[in-house]
């Protein structure tokens, strides 16, 4: 498995040969189609991301010492395919990480590569909110097995 530099770096090249930002929307629309989703079971109020105007779903899963991540929104004339790719962008990078791999990761890579040039302030917010709770969930996951509650 690639480390999450590794990944970033990926990133960087793939948005370094954008020549137009309608290739970033094209790039993110993308990654929302190859995205899998979750199971409708999964999708309680209780793993609403808090923040985001679409109704994104991010359940965590720890196992074998790594955070599982499990995101979906609910896609509609309200909730474009947009929001779907930038969960599964980060999703690219944090999922299946240890938490001090998240948490030593760099909070503002996506702000250095320009993602959110051209994002409505609605929905930087929201992506802003996702990051937040990847990053949360990855505190809380450190904190359980450090005290052996894992």
């Amino acid at each position: 498995m690639k480390s999450i530099q590794e990944v970033e770096q990926d990133i960087r090249n793939v948005f370094a040969g954008f020549v137009s930002p309608d290739d970033k929307w094209s790039y993110l629309l993308r990654l929302a189609r190859e995205h899998p989703g979750m199971d409708a079971k999964l999708k309680e109020e209780k793993f609403l991301v808090k923040g985001c105007a679409s109704r994104m779903f991010l359940v965590p899963e720890f196992k074998e010492g790594r955070l599982r991540l499990h995101m979906d929104t609910e896609v509609g004339a309200d909730n474009p395919l947009i929001s779907r790719g930038l969960g599964a962008l980060a999703l690219k990078i944090y999922d299946n990480r240890t938490p001090a791999e998240i948490l030593a990761s760099d909070p503002e890579f996506f702000q250095k590569i320009g993602l959110q040039q051209g994002l409505s302030p609605t929905r930087s917010n929201g992506f802003a909110s996702l990051l937040k709770q990847i990053y949360l969930y990855a505190e809380v996951f450190k904190a359980l097995s450090a005290r052996g509650n894992l």
